[in-house]
């Protein structure tokens, strides 16, 4: 039985409204869930993510996303256990936390190009064999090692409310058959991860999502959602989809990969945080999102707008006094010659006013879309 409740709200054609319920906390989907990787969203205190004055009429953010690869190593899933648990040591106690596998970092880590040929592999930095991966930590060099199970411990040490297995990061422009080959790898680690969870499932409060992937080939797509589903007791990603890919192939592997999950769990697009991708995807049975985008932007001094980004770096913004957005109440009194001002001589209060914007921009627009769903 699973422990993540759904209540469907509305359902019409590809797109819904559920209520779900994990750890007597419950939120709406489709729900776009800011990104704290290391236990923080950079620049922000949690708790404006649920400020009455700042959210206006917008239901308080209730679900963020932490990185399993970074707090193992620093400051360590044991001391975060000790803290009692990542809610308390972030400071949110009464919200729940997504936390991914840690996958695509380890992977990442020894992603470099290949001398011979015109593609990107992994090189020794990282050792994959069949019971996990062997790496070593950007931060020092230590030598560490994450399995299947090992990455479950430690996001239970985490106290992660939703968990994500572990899953082989194939470099880009891989062989089919070196994709196949990882593929059938992850299946497997996928299936140990389960089997060491459901273990103790009944005795915790967490849930574990399996990981569909494979770039843009549909037939391993397909292979994969339909192997991959079995272990969606609570819910199933879909990955791998917007990292060097066109908008055009994103979008065509969401509307082909959907489908093909199960219905009655929801479905956790990875990556996927720009307005219309957003749009798009919840129109096509996605339910969950997470993107550093938002944040990442903001650090750069670009803002998102109804029409295109608004990058207040440009000089034609040192003399605009308009308001960055004048629906919000809480942004009236910073006008973009300020937000301007503060990005030339590099005070930091532009990188926290921007970031805020971009996370309930994106959280407006799902919040706008539910009630007008609901209402028609």
């Amino acid at each position: 039985m699973s422990k993540l409740k759904f209540k469907i709200l509305k359902q019409r054609w590809n797109a819904r409204v559920w209520e779900i319920e994990l750890n007597w906390i419950k939120l709406t989907t489709p729900v776009f869930m800011p990104v704290g990787t290391k236990a923080t969203i950079k620049g922000l205190f949690l708790d404006v993510l649920k400020n009455e004055k700042i959210l206006g009429n917008l239901d308080p953010i209730k679900l963020i996303l932490a990185n399993t690869f970074h707090l193992y190593l620093r400051p360590g899933d044991e001391l975060i256990k000790k803290a009692w648990w990542l809610h308390k040591f972030e400071n949110w106690e009464d919200g729940l936390i997504l936390t991914d596998s840690g996958g695509f970092q380890v992977f990442s880590l020894g992603l470099g190009k290949d001398e011979n040929r015109d593609k990107w592999a992994h090189k020794v930095d990282i050792k994959l064999v069949e019971d996990g991966v062997h790496f070593r930590s950007p931060y020092d060099g230590s030598k560490h090692f994450f399995s299947p199970e090992k990455v479950v411990d430690i996001q239970c040490n985490l106290w992660s409310d939703i968990m994500m297995v572990l899953d082989v990061c194939s470099p880009w422009n891989s062989d089919k058959e070196t994709l196949y080959s990882q593929m059938q790898q992850t299946h497997r680690w996928a299936k140990r991860a389960y089997d060491h969870f459901m273990k103790k499932y009944d005795k915790v409060k967490w849930v574990l999502f399996p990981i569909v992937q494979w770039w843009t080939d549909l037939e391993m797509r397909k292979e994969s959602a339909e192997y991959l589903s079995q272990f969606a007791t609570d819910g199933i990603a879909i990955w791998w989809v917007s990292v060097w890919e066109s908008k055009e192939k994103v979008r065509e592997v969401v509307e082909f990969t959907t489908p093909l999950l199960p219905n009655d769990k929801p479905r956790y697009l990875m990556w996927v945080g720009t307005p219309e991708d957003l749009l798009h995807a919840i129109e096509h049975w996605v339910d969950m999102f997470d993107c550093v985008l938002a944040t990442r932007l903001g650090r750069h001094g670009v803002a998102f707008s109804g029409k295109w980004n608004i990058n207040l770096n440009n000089a034609k913004f040192k003399e605009d006094f308009n308001p960055l957005d004048d629906t919000a109440e809480w942004l009236k009194n910073y006008s973009k010659s300020y937000i301007h001002h503060l990005l030339k001589e590099k005070e930091m209060l532009w990188w926290i006013i921007l970031s805020l914007h971009n996370i309930l921009y994106l959280h407006k627009i799902l919040e706008n879309w539910k009630r007008n769903f609901l209402e028609d």
